[in-house]
Order: structure tokens, then sequence, then C-alpha cells
């Protein structure tokens, strides 16, 4: 997640050595200009995880129903609003 000031770019790395054995892949993502970026380095259940106590409980999860999954789904409630 990145302010509106700051600019998104895709680049490559150069040199074959680096794309063959580099281990990040092929494609960088360049991050410039003035403003804040937040790095979320948490798979998506750690996060929801992590911000599950936060969050209102609408209801209890189904009991057949992963309590990580059910966070995941809090959170996307939280983010994009209870009508998706």
């Amino acid at each position: 997640m990145f302010e509106d000031s700051v600019t998104f770019d895709i680049t490559t790395i150069s040199g074959i050595k680096n794309a063959l054995f580099g281990g990040d892949g092929i494609f960088l993502v360049r991050l410039t200009g003035p403003g804040r970026v937040w790095l979320q380095t948490m798979t998506v259940p750690a996060l929801a995880h992590a911000l599950a106590p936060y969050m209102g409980r609408e209801s209890a999860p189904a009991s057949n129903q992963d309590p990580g999954s059910a966070a995941v789904s809090g959170v996307m409630r939280g983010i994009f609003g209870s009508d998706r």
C-alpha cells in the first residue's frame, strides 16, 4: 500500500545471471517519490489473525469453518465493505 504521491513502476532485472540466480524473479517494483509506503510481509491468514482482535465480530464462524478463513473474511469485509 502506498500514498497517491508515490510512483509505481515495474522494472526488469538486468543481467542473465541475476535473472536466473537472483531468487527474486525477473521483475522488480520501483516505488519513487515523496510519501509513505507500507509493506506487508505476513501471509494473508497470519495478517487476518493479527488483525482479528481489533475487528468487531458480526457473528461467530460456523463450527466447520476454519477460524483463519473466518478472520480473512472479516478483514476483506472491513476493507471492501459488507456488500461484497
